[in-house]
C-alpha cells in the first residue's frame, strides 16, 4: 500500500540521517555539542524558574471574592442590566434601523452617492472659481475628485435591482472576507425591500452641504465608522481585529477610539452573559504597572503628563483586550494574520518611498561617517527607528507561521517575511537589526533543537559576511558601538544625564511625557547634548518618568509573560495526547477508498498530534520572540516613543498571554482563574 511504502521511506531516510551523523565524528560532536546545549537551556537552573509559571495558585484576592459573597450579587446587578438593555428602545432602535439597511436597494444608496458626489462637486468648483487666488486651490481639486469617483461609484448602482443584502450574499468576495471576519454571511442575509429614493436624494444633498463645514472623505469616515461601531458592537472581537490592522494606519486618536470602542463593547457583552472576563497573576501586575502610568500623570513635575499618562493606560487596555477576551483560537489566529498583513503593507510602502526618493534623510544618519546612504525608510510611522522597532515585532510571528503554517499558507508568509525583511534594512536602524538577529535566535531555540545547528553554521559563517553582504550595510552594522559616530556619541551623553536623573528621584520619578522630562533635563545635560526629547532607553526612561519600582514592575510582568510562555512549552513537551480539536488538518488526497482508514490508525493520530504540538509551540513562540527583539532594541532607544507602537507592543504582549492561555485547554489541565 501507498501509506506503507512511504512510512518505510521515512523510516529509512531517518535511519540514514542517523548513520550519516554517527560516521561523522566532527558532525557527531556538533550534534551532542548543540544536544547539550538546548538541553542545558531546557533543564538548567534559570529554565526551572523560567518554567515554574501556575496559573492552577488561588490568589487572595479570588478567595476574598468568593467568600464574601460578591460574586452573587455582581450576578444580580448584571442579571438586572441585562434585561434593562434587551428592553432598550436604543437598542432595538439601532437593531431595526441596521436590519433596514441591509434589505436598502443599491439603487438607493446610489441615489445617495450620486447626489453628494455631484452637489460636492459642483459645489467645490464655484467655490474655486470665486476664490480670492485668481485659480482654484488644489484643496478644491481634490475635493472634486472623490465627487468624481462617488459619482463613477454610484453608476452601477443604480442600474440594479439587488438589495445590500442579497448582493452581500451573492458576491464570492463578500462570502469570502466576511466568515473571515468573524461573522456569519447567513445573518447578513435578508428578504424584503427597504429605501425610498427621495429621501437618499436630500440626505445626499444635506451630506453635500455638510463639505462646507468638513471635507468629503472626513463625512465618509464618518459614515464608515458608524458602521464599523455597529460591527464592533455585535463582535469586540471584530474590532481588535481592526486595530492589529489598522494600527500603523489611524492617526494616535482613532486607535484611541476604538480601543475605547471595543471595551464598552466588550463590557455590554459581559453584562449580558454572553462573554467572560479572566485574570492572571500576570495580569494584576500589568494592572498594577498602569496604576503607576496615572500615578507618574498625576504627581509630575509638569502639568501635562495628565495626558500622555491616560492616552498609555487607554493603550494597555489593548493588552487585557487581547488576553483576556479572546478565547478562540479562530480570533487568535484572525488577529496574527490581520498584523502580518499589515505589516507587509507597510514595508511595501516604505519601500516605495525610498525607491522614488521620499525617505528620511540627514535627520537621523551621520552624513560624515554614512556618506553612501541615501536615506532612511520611513513608511506610515515618520521615524526609521519606529518602523524598525515595528517590523521586529512582526517579522518572527510571519516566520514562526513559516515554519507551522498559520495564520497564513507558508508561501504567503515567505513573501511577506521578504517585504519586511527588505524594507528593515531600508530602515538602517542598527538596534532593530541588532533585536531582530536576538529574536531569530531566541525562535530557533523555541522552534526544535536540532535548529542549534543553524545558530553554530551562522557563527561559522560570520567571517563569509564581507564576501556576500553589501558594504554599506556592513560598514552600519559594525559601527554599532563606535563612538565615532555622532548617533552613537549622542545616545551615550545622554544616559550619562538620564542617569543622573534616576538617581536624584529613584522613587517618585518626574513624570510621564516630553513635559516633565524637558523641564528637568536641561540641569542634567552634558555640554552640546541640552536637546534631548527622552532617554532613547526604554528602561531609563521608565525610570526617569516613574521610578524605580515602576521600572521593577515592567520587569515583573515580562517575567511572568515568559515564564507562562515557556511553561506552556514544558507542558506541551510532556503531553502524550492532546485534544482532537487541536489536531492540524491532514492532507487526505492521494488515497484510494480502501487506504482512507489510514487516518485513523495510531500512526496517523501521531503524527497529528507532533504538527499540532509544533503549531502550539510556534504560535506562542512568534509574539514572544517579537517582544524579545523590541526588548533589545530599547536598550538604544526609547521604543514607546511613538504612541502607535506602544499600542502594538501591549497587543502583542496580550496575544502572547491569549496564546499560553487558549494552548491550555490543548493538554486538557484545568485552571483556575479570577473570574467574573
Amino acid at each position: 500500500m501507498k501509506t506503507n511504502d512511504s512510512s518505510q521511506n521515512s523510516e529509512n531516510s531517518l535511519s540514514n540521517r542517523e548513520s550519516f551523523f554517527s560516521g561523522s565524528v566532527i558532525l557527531s560532536f556538533l550534534d551532542r555539542l548543540c544536544s547539550g546545549i538546548y538541553d542545558f537551556l531546557k533543564n538548567g537552573f534559570f529554565a526551572k524558574i523560567f518554567s515554574s509559571y501556575s496559573e492552577n495558585k488561588k490568589t487572595f484576592v479570588q478567595n476574598k471574592y468568593a467568600a464574601s459573597g460578591l460574586k452573587r450579587g455582581i450576578s444580580g446587578l448584571r442579571r438586572k442590566a441585562a434585561e434593562k438593555i434587551e428592553t432598550s428602545h436604543i437598542v432595538n432602535s439601532v437593531a431595526s434601523m441596521a436590519s433596514g439597511f441591509m434589505t436598502c436597494k443599491l439603487k438607493v444608496i446610489g441615489i445617495f452617492l450620486f447626489a453628494f458626489g455631484a452637489y460636492t462637486g459642483i459645489f467645490s468648483l464655484i467655490t474655486g472659481l470665486l476664490s480670492d487666488t485668481g485659480y482654484i486651490p488644489r484643496s478644491n481639486y481634490m475635493t472634486m475628485l472623490t465627487a468624481a469617483l462617488m459619482v463613477i461609484c454610484s453608476v452601477p448602482l443604480l442600474s440594479t435591482r439587488k438589495t445590500l443584502s442579497s448582493a452581500i450574499s451573492s458576491s464570492l468576495i463578500c462570502r469570502k472576507i466576511i466568515p473571515w471576519l468573524g461573522f456569519s454571511i447567513d445573518k447578513a442575509c435578508r428578504t424584503g425591500e427597504t429605501g425610498s429614493s427621495l429621501i437618499a436624494f436630500i440626505l445626499g444633498l444635506a451630506a453635500g452641504v455638510a463639505t462646507y463645514f468638513a471635507d468629503p472623505l472626513i463625512i465618509i469616515a464618518a459614515l464608515l465608522g458608524v458602521a464599523a461601531i455597529y460591527l464592533i458592537m455585535l463582535k469586540p472581537e471584530f474590532g481588535l481585529v481592526c486595530l492589529f490592522f489598522f494600527m500603523p494606519f489611524f492617526p494616535t486618536m482613532a486607535l484611541a477610539g476604538i480601543v475605547i470602542v471595543v471595551t464598552f463593547s466588550y463590557f455590554i457583552k459581559w453584562v449580558r452573559g454572553k462573554r467572560i472576563i479572566k485574570f492572571e497573576l500576570l495580569d494584576i501586575f500589568v494592572m498594577v504597572f498602569a496604576g503607576l502610568l496615572i500615578f507618574g500623570g498625576v504627581v509630575s513635575l509638569s502639568p501635562k503628563s495628565i495626558a500622555p499618562a491616560i492616552l498609555f493606560v487607554c493603550f494597555i487596555f489593548g493588552y487585557f483586550l487581547t488576553a483576556c477576551i479572546v478565547h478562540s483560537r479562530e480570533w487568535l489566529i484572525r488577529c496574527t494574520g490581520a498584523a502580518v498583513l499589515s505589516a507587509t503593507l507597510v514595508a511595501l510602502y516604505g519601500i516605495f518611498l525610498y525607491v522614488i526618493g521620499a525617505s528620511a534623510g540627514g535627520a537621523w544618519l551621520d552624513t560624515d561617517l554614512f556618506s553612501d546612504i541615501s536615506g532612511r525608510a520611513v513608511s506610515t510611522l515618520e521615524n526609521p527607528n519606529m518602523l524598525g522597532e515595528y517590523l521586529i515585532m512582526i517579522i518572527p510571528m510571519a516566520l514562526a507561521g513559516l515554519i507551522s503554517g498559520e495564520p497564513m499558507k507558508r508561501s504567503k508568509s515567505f513573501i511577506s517575511i521578504c517585504c519586511m525583511a527588505f524594507c528593515l534594512v531600508l530602515t538602517w536602524s542598527r538596534g532593530a537589526w541588532l533585536g531582530l538577529i536576538f529574536a531569530f535566535i531566541i525562535l530557533l531555540f523555541m522552534w526544535h533543537r536540532r535548529s542549534m545547528w543553524l545558530v553554530v553554521g551562522g557563527v561559522l559563517a560570520l567571517p563569509l559576511l564581507s564576501f556576500v553582504m553589501p558594504e554599506s550595510i556592513l560598514n552600519r552594522f559594525l559601527s554599532i558601538g563606535n563612538i565615532a559616530d555622532t548617533s552613537t556619541s549622542y545616545r551615550v551623553n545622554i544616559w550619562r544625564g538620564a542617569m543622573r536623573m534616576i538617581r536624584d528621584n529613584l522613587f517618585s520619578g518626574l513624570g510621564i511625557g516630553e513635559g516633565a522630562w524637558k523641564k528637568v533635563y536641561v540641569d542634567y545635560s552634558l555640554p552640546g547634548i541640552e536637546s534631548a526629547p527622552h532617554s532613547h532607553n526604554l528602561y531609563m526612561q521608565i525610570s526617569v518618568e516613574m521610578g524605580i519600582f515602576a521600572l521593577i514592575v515592567f520587569l515583573v510582568v515580562l517575567f511572568l509573560l515568559y515564564q507562562s510562555g515557556l511553561s506552556f512549552f514544558s507542558k506541551l513537551s510532556k503531553a502524550d495526547d492532546l485534544q482532537t480539536a487541536y489536531f492540524s488538518e491532514t492532507v487526505k488526497t492521494g488515497y484510494s477508498s480502501d487506504e482512507s482508514a489510514y487516518l485513523d490508525t495510531a500512526s496517523s493520530r501521531k503524527q497529528k498530534i507532533k504538527s499540532s504540538k509544533l503549531r502550539l509551540r510556534m504560535a506562542v513562540a512568534g509574539p514572544l520572540c517579537g517582544i524579545f527583539g523590541v526588548l533589545v532594541q530599547g536598550l538604544t532607544d526609547y521604543s514607546w516613543y511613538n504612541y502607535r507602537v506602544y499600542l502594538m507592543f501591549w497587543l502583542i504582549v496580550g496575544l502572547a498571554a491569549a496564546y499560553v492561555r487558549e494552548g491550555r485547554t490543548a493538554v486538557a489541565e484545568p485552571v483556575s482563574h479570577y473570574e467574573c
